[in-house]
């Protein structure tokens, strides 16, 4: 074990005076005798484990979402009427339509009858339209026909059967449970809705045990369905280890993760995970970053409800110029969201969410807490997001609002600079586009974020990371405003049932608006990568990534921030395995 000699110690009291005394905000309290340059360090070192924190939590959220997102089954196919061509027409003067009622609204294309002389195949053509309006919306077993009747008059009569749900059951004739009346936004009775059965589809496929499809059969009633769902449910217990060097030389550079899931715990597609991340090859005498979550997940018809609990501590010798400082720091938060699905159709979804977020934070220097550090936020979120799939290519896009909110305790330290009370909008659009005729795709990723207020160190928009621009890693540029673009253009060289390997490369670029409070020599940063990822049977993954910094600050003006000192090129190395 490693043991610390203080050169010149001094007593609880007189440091926790210094810490109050010298350190200023954000980083408001430190020990007498430590320079400048240390009391920088560490307010960087702490700002980027808030940071490396929330981007981690942010990250895994949206991971967790796109892979609960299940292949749209197909629609299911109609056969158009058919009638003989030519024949004798009829003069049409008035249509009777009749049964659109349920709809609220009138079918296109039917009146383009009226006045003309119709034969038998004319009209079987505007059936054929009205059925494909209806097929359009999604109401695919809605079907327009002609009773018996005599329109040598002039008036033609057409009516509509609605097709509706006459109820659900389970393959092999069991009746629907709980499961599936929580999976799909419909119920018997309701007119049937394509959209309607692919977001239950969706919902039931979310676990990542589940594989579930239906089939439509034919009713009691005219127009009427059973929807019969088949589910095949594989082991209900999941588990991954991941191993990556996304950590820092300060707190332990290689973090370890070890996740459990459980699925369908409570009969309503939920699921329920578990994780711990740790760094374990470091002497945790002398430093280690811990974080533990667990979160839960339950959708339901058009509604998505999540929870998410977590703590996190890390520890580090800071080192001075006559003593070395031991910190301390941790933090608690818990978050609750919830999503609807507002529109649906063959190609795009739009949803609405928001959210509500708690957390606590808390820094000690040598056992003593700095007050300043002390923070009890209460944020809220709420937003729009969007999936669209453009041909061949996805585009997906989100933009929403936080907001810090005067409740449920929140608390900033009286001093501070930091407003409680603030608010931004942050969007991000993504979009990726296989090119035609080759095994390249493209992927691209655009994120911004505007504030006029003074942001807590967890919501500032930072860049030069690998989820941002790649090439930085010790090194980031932070604030309150910025943009930041990545791309990269990826190449399938081999992919078979038991192996895969995938090349990247990317070229990335960011700016962060400068402040009164801090600025760099340039307000941008430029980086490029290089990468190989290697999947064995779906189940362990190895990726690997190379990244040159193009463009940083290399200059200290006055009153400035340091200038990027670390190396220029930075490696990434990560093993996933799923048990």
């Amino acid at each position: 074990m490693t043991h610390l000699t203080f050169c010149k110690p001094i007593g609880s009291a007189l440091l926790v005076s210094a810490l109050a005394l010298c350190f200023m905000s954000p980083i408001t309290a430190v020990a007498q005798g430590v320079p400048n340059v240390d009391r920088n360090r560490l307010e960087s070192e702490l700002r980027r484990e808030a940071l490396s924190r929330a981007e981690e939590q942010e990250e895994r959220q949206r991971l967790d979402r796109e892979r609960r997102q299940s292949k749209r089954q197909p629609d299911i196919s109609a056969v158009p009427l058919t009638g003989p061509q030519g024949g004798p027409c009829f003069t049409i003067n008035r249509i009777d339509l009749k049964g659109y009622e349920r709809f609220g609204y009138l079918p296109k294309g039917y009146y383009r009858l009226l006045g003309t002389c119709a034969s038998l195949s004319d009209i079987i053509a505007v059936l054929n339209d009205i059925n494909s309006h209806y097929r359009d919306l999604g109401y695919i077993t809605t079907r327009a026909y002609l009773p018996e009747q005599d329109i040598s008059d002039g008036s033609l009569e057409i009516v509509i059967i609605p097709g509706q749900i006459e109820g659900f059951v389970y393959a092999g004739g069991k009746q629907a449970d709980r499961r599936i009346k929580a999976a799909f936004p419909t119920k018997r009775g309701k007119l049937l809705n394509l959209r309607d059965l692919e977001q239950g589809l969706e919902n039931i496929n979310a676990p990542r045990s589940a594989k579930g499809k239906f089939q439509l059969i034919p009713g009691e009633k005219p127009g009427g369905s059973f929807v019969e769902v088949n589910v095949e449910d594989g082991r209900r217990f999941h588990a991954g280890l991941d191993v990556k060097n996304t950590g820092f030389e300060t707190t332990g550079i290689a973090k370890t993760t070890a996740n459990l899931g459980v699925d369908n715990l409570l009969g309503l597609n939920d699921q329920l995970s578990f994780a711990l991340t740790t760094t374990p090859f470091d002497d945790r005498a002398e430093k280690y970053a811990d974080s533990v979550s667990l979160s839960l997940s339950v959708p339901f018809g058009n509604w998505s409800w999540s929870g998410e609990s977590g703590a996190s501590r890390y520890y580090f010798i800071l080192p001075g110029i006559n003593q070395s400082y031991p910190v301390r720091g941790r933090s608690h938060y818990l978050t609750l969201s919830a999503e609807r699905l507002l529109m649906r159709n063959q190609t795009s979804k739009i949803f609405a969410y928001g959210g509500l977020k708690l957390t606590r934070t808390q820094t000690f220097i040598d056992g003593h807490e700095i007050e300043s550090q002390r923070r009890s936020l209460t944020i809220g979120s709420a937003g729009l997001r969007g999936e669209h799939a453009i041909r061949a290519g996805k585009l997906h896009w989100d933009i929403g609002a936080k907001f810090g909110l005067d409740a449920f305790s929140a608390y900033v330290f009286d001093k501070s600079i930091v407003d409680p009370e603030f608010r931004l909008i942050k969007a991000r659009v993504s979009y990726q586009q296989p090119l035609a005729g080759t095994n390249l795709r493209y992927k691209g990723t655009l994120v911004g974020q505007y504030s006029e207020s003074i942001l807590p160190g967890t919501e500032q928009f930072s860049i030069g990371s690998w989820s941002s621009v790649r090439g930085f890693h010790e090194d980031t540029m932070y604030g309150d405003s910025g943009i930041y673009l990545q791309n990269s253009l990826e190449w399938t060289a081999m992919k078979r049932p038991d192996f895969e390997l995938t090349f990247s490369a990317g070229l990335d670029a960011g700016y962060v608006e400068p402040s009164k409070l801090r600025s760099w020599s340039q307000d941008y940063l430029v980086g490029a990568s290089l990468g190989a990822k290697m999947k064995f049977h779906e189940k362990v993954s190895l990726e690997l990534r190379v990244a040159h910094a193009l463009s940083r600050p290399t200059r200290n003006p006055p009153n400035s921030m340091p200038a990027f000192e670390a190396s220029r090129t930075v490696g990434f190395a990560s093993l996933t395995m799923e048990f």
